[in-house]
């Protein structure tokens, strides 16, 4: 029983930790496309990654 329970605690702990991981991830991806997103170095230096944009024109 204390080894299950031990298993249990340890496979929790560790899915807390990814799923933080994961929000914070989230958290960095949606923050750069709140705030213009993409690569940051103008959409001509881009490989496709400026979506919406003419990426001649910069």
């Amino acid at each position: 029983m204390a080894l299950a329970a031990s298993s249990i605690v340890s496979t929790a702990a560790v899915g807390l930790i990814i799923l933080a991981a994961a929000a914070l991830a989230l958290r960095s991806i949606w923050k750069k496309k709140k705030n213009g997103g993409g690569c940051g170095c103008g959409c001509s230096g881009c490989t496709g990654s400026c979506t919406g944009k003419n990426r001649n024109s910069e």
